[in-house]
């Protein structure tokens, strides 16, 4: 995704600070890493290598300007007991429902937390979410410097693959659709040439600026099949994917997200009858949202002009984060 798309509007907390400090929406994530029957883990899955695929995944929220992050809680080395699933297929749905069960019947031997984003990894390959349960778990294989363990983290927050189904190889033939507003339909054997053609009837270097744009945020992202190696550009996300990640983590994976994202829009917003917690119940006002949120919430602005509500300069006594969801923002001084 681009930078641009998102313009961070204002920081009242610090924003890309240290994990530690949590002055913005945070998700926890918990890693397990299998071992062989000598203890050994897969090839490349030290803690500091997992370490380093966290950070660059925190590099690409920040681009994105939403104000939000992964907090790695923890790194586990699971025992050799657990051997079996070392070289286990992860990315089968049968295996990671198994997992999914064994690991929260058995907490303490599979460190399941439930107030985490759970990732095992094995010696395998690819990667399955969630299962049901209360949170859920990921299963990835041995997807060092790869984009497999944040592109699953988006299933467990909501978003869906960009062609709506699985790949041309699994029988998804058919241009899918993944049930967010900005992103055009896809498929994991088409080419940009392909996804152009489809949407707007011309090859992708005929296409105009906005269309090619628009072609690339399908075929450079995160939630995509088109694979490649860690540092292919598999990097977008759209304006819309990142509503969908954020009611969601005010919902249904509330249990693993740390504060809130509130949504202000001036045209259909409510700050009376809305909490902000949706892009469906925004407060309509900046004044209205600062009061009604809580400390280190991120305010997520429709593009508009913002006047206070009442007369004076604009006061907050707490920290939040103000930004951007789709344009320039304008904040007035009533006289």
């Amino acid at each position: 995704m681009k930078a641009r798309t998102f313009l961070a509007l204002l920081a009242l907390a610090v924003c890309l600070g240290p994990v530690a400090s949590h002055a913005q929406v945070f998700w926890r994530v918990s890693v397990k890493v299998f071992t062989d029957s000598g203890g050994n883990r897969p090839t490349g899955r030290t803690d500091a290598e997992i370490q380093d695929d966290y950070v660059y995944y925190n590099r690409l929220l920040a681009n994105y300007a939403r104000g939000c992050q992964f907090s790695l809680v923890e790194i586990v080395q699971l025992p050799s007991s657990l051997s079996s699933w070392y070289n286990m297929q992860a990315r089968d749905g049968g295996n990671t429902s198994e997992l999914r069960v064994n690991a929260t019947s058995n907490t303490v031997l599979y460190a399941y937390q439930n107030n985490m984003i759970n990732i095992y990894i094995n010696n395998s390959s690819s990667g399955f979410c969630c299962g049901g349960g209360v949170n859920g778990l990921i299963f990835t294989g041995n997807e060092n410097d790869h984009i497999t363990p944040v592109h699953e983290i988006g299933h467990m927050l909501g978003l869906a693959h960009t062609q709506g189904c699985a790949s041309c190889g699994e029988g998804c033939t058919t241009p899918g659709d993944d049930g967010v507003s900005d992103t055009i339909e896809d498929l994991s054997c088409w080419t940009r040439d392909d996804i152009s053609q489809n949407s707007f009837g011309v090859n992708y270097a005929n296409g105009t600026a906005a269309q090619r744009d628009q072609v690339d945020d399908v075929f450079l992202n995160i939630m995509s099949y088109h694979y490649g190696n860690f540092n292919n550009l598999l990097e977008r996300l759209t304006p819309g994917q990142m509503d969908r990640v954020a009611n969601t983590a005010n919902s249904t994976r509330d249990n693993v997200t740390g504060n809130y994202f509130r949504f202000v829009d001036l045209s259909l917003g409510n700050d009376i009858l809305f909490n902000g917690l949706s892009t469906s119940a925004p407060f309509r006002s900046i004044d209205g949202a600062i009061t009604g949120s809580g400390t280190d919430d991120v305010l997520v602005i429709r593009a508009g002009t913002y006047s206070k509500s009442v007369a004076g300069s604009w006061r907050i006594t707490a920290n939040r984060v103000l930004t951007s969801r789709n344009g320039t923002v304008r904040l007035t001084r009533t006289p």
